[in-house]
């Protein structure tokens, strides 16, 4: 099929340019007219309690991923160095502190300060040492919500683990309608927690497509354009819209046995977040090869899509423990036995060819482990994987050749495989 044919087919992320588009509009018309703006973080977020107060939330990490795309990254790192910050400072932390030095333009447009600064600390230190720069630079109050890791090996959360961090969730609450002056509407409440549920059986169902032979999804770099609204927009109508919508196309692909990128020769898994400022180049060295992504960890940094309805739910009937439990569920928050668990598990599941291991400078979260990862898919099960390095935003550390020669090395020694 040809790609101006393709392109039929290829509409949900035209769809999302749109609606993040509309999300900054809003949020910004919200500020405008002298509304609560919070700050919040992509990984743990209980985005439903504050949309039931009309709060809408700004995500620096997703702030700066847009502001990279366009290739605005450089000029807020280089402010945030000039304060003081090291360059082996996360890139997120100095583009998500320079956009209040820099009173709140970015390359995206204006981002509004925060009224509250939501600090769900889930799976990494800095957010604690960032929410207190940003409470130094801005005044705002800080709300910190502590998230016990995912101590266990079964995937399950302990009921007084979901009890600690419900207990909080109504502290939360209480914050909230002090900062409002009015009191939760719990009905409301119920029906934004029933649209996320709504949301997330679509999107686990959107990523499971990986399982089909061929593919009709990229699980990873066509993924993170799907993955925004599960953050931006859930407890919706809106969200649940775009998930359908985007089932829809994907089981389209399907019938006609086309993915994006051209045919499919080969099926990975990929671990790791992606290199944004370089994003397009960055797929097309696996594209090229025929290489799709089937299943992948990045896209579950907002919660573990794979596992939703049978280890964690959003019941409107409990709205507080499950947002609670969801919180627990975040990529990051798992520990690294289970984390190795699911790769190996994507392997099998998804009939992969091999693993690409992407470690970021900025995000030891993710890069943590990733070396005795590598070790254990090849050594252990005879898994070939390739670990390659560069950063999420920071142009700085991406080499393009020598990720190039490595990537085609691999890809050779994938192809002599395929011919035993």
């Amino acid at each position: 099929m040809s790609q101006v044919a393709f392109e039929a087919y290829d509409q949900a992320k035209k769809l999302q340019g749109e609606m993040v588009k509309e999300y900054y509009g809003e949020l910004r018309a919200h500020h405008e007219a002298g509304g609560k703006v919070a700050w919040g973080f992509v990984m743990a977020n209980p985005v439903e309690i504050f949309r039931a107060f009309d709060i809408p939330v700004v995500y620096p990490e997703i702030t700066s991923l847009q502001c990279s795309f366009k290739g605005g990254a450089p000029p807020l790192i280089q402010l945030a160095e000039e304060e003081g910050y090291s360059t082996d400072c996360c890139g997120y932390v100095k583009m998500g502190v320079a956009t209040v030095l820099n009173k709140g333009q970015t390359a995206i447009g204006y981002i509004p300060p925060p009224d509250i600064l939501a600090l769900t600390y889930s799976g990494c230190q800095i957010y604690i040492y960032w929410w207190e720069q940003l409470h130094y630079w801005t005044g705002s109050p800080i709300f910190t919500v502590d998230i016990p890791y995912l101590r266990g090996y079964d995937g399950h959360v302990p009921g007084h683990d979901v009890r600690y961090v419900a207990g909080q969730l109504y502290e939360l609450v209480d914050r909230l309608e002090r900062l409002t002056g009015r009191k939760l509407d719990w009905e409301k409440l119920q029906r934004i927690v029933k649209l996320s549920d709504e949301a997330w059986r679509l999107w686990r169902e959107c990523l499971e497509m990986g399982r089909l032979k061929p593919s009709p999804i990229d699980g990873y770099f066509e993924a993170i354009y799907y993955m925004s609204a599960i953050t931006l927009l859930r407890g919706t109508q809106k969200c649940v819209d775009f998930y359908r919508f985007t089932l829809n196309e994907l089981k389209e692909r399907a019938k006609l046995g086309i993915g994006p990128g051209g045919e499919e020769r080969f099926r990975l898994v990929f671990e790791g977040v992606p290199n944004y400022p370089f994003f397009r180049r960055f797929w097309n060295m696996f594209s090229g090869w025929g290489g799709r992504c089937v299943a992948a960890t990045y896209p579950k940094v907002a919660g573990m899509a794979d596992f939703y309805g049978t280890h964690f739910r959003m019941d409107p009937e409990k709205p507080i423990e499950s947002i609670a439990e969801y919180m627990i569920h975040a990529y990051c928050n798992w520990n690294m036995v289970l984390r190795t668990q699911l790769i190996e598990k994507y392997v099998k599941d998804y009939s992969a060819d091999g693993v690409v291991i992407h470690s970021i400078k900025s995000c030891r979260s993710f890069s943590m482990g990733q070396g005795d990862i590598r070790e254990y898919m090849m050594k252990e099960l005879d898994v070939p994987t390739l670990l390659i390095e560069s950063d999420h935003v920071d142009p700085r550390y991406y080499a393009e050749a020598q990720l190039k020669n490595r990537i085609d090395a691999f890809f050779e020694a994938l192809s002599v495989r395929k011919k035993r």
